[in-house]
């Protein structure tokens, strides 16, 4: 692997350690271009999707809702500019949630998510986490359930 791959993995490891696990949300300026594009998968909730606040704002809302939000690296993958990210999340919903009022309940869900770098820094993002999975756990919608008779 190249030293260039070398150094995006590096970042982006240090950029989920700084912003999603140590709520250090002031790392995104030295992790991330103003010019920073996010290319999201459906979600309930709204954040812009360009510049640097992208970002800020997931990460806040994310940590008011989750206080004890916790994203665990399962994989991460670089090659040339990109890096991918495989991650587990884990918290308990006891905050409001983007507008959605505390469960109390704890939420497990998986993520992916497909970077771009330039310059040293995060330019382009297209992620996929289970939304649905979120919306389940927290009491939004309910379960897949009921019983075969």
């Amino acid at each position: 692997m190249s030293t260039e791959q070398e150094r995006n993995k590096a970042l982006v490891l240090q950029m989920y350690e700084e912003v999603w696990n140590k709520k250090n949300h002031a790392f995104i300026e030295q992790a991330v271009s103003s010019d920073f594009v996010d290319h999201p998968a459906k979600r309930f909730f709204r954040v812009p999707q360009q510049g640097r606040e992208s970002l800020y704002e997931a990460a806040r809302g994310f940590h008011k809702g989750m206080p004890d939000f916790h994203d665990r690296m399962i994989q991460v993958i670089a090659e040339g500019d990109r890096v991918v990210y495989l991650g587990e999340i884990t918290g308990t919903h006891t905050g409001e949630l983007f507008g959605v009022p505390p469960s109390g309940k704890p939420v497990k869900i998986m993520e992916i998510n497909y970077l771009r770098m330039q310059d040293g820094k995060i330019i382009e993002q297209w992620g996929i986490f289970d939304v649905m999975g979120m919306m389940q756990q927290i009491g939004m919608v309910p379960s897949a359930g009921g019983s075969a008779h």
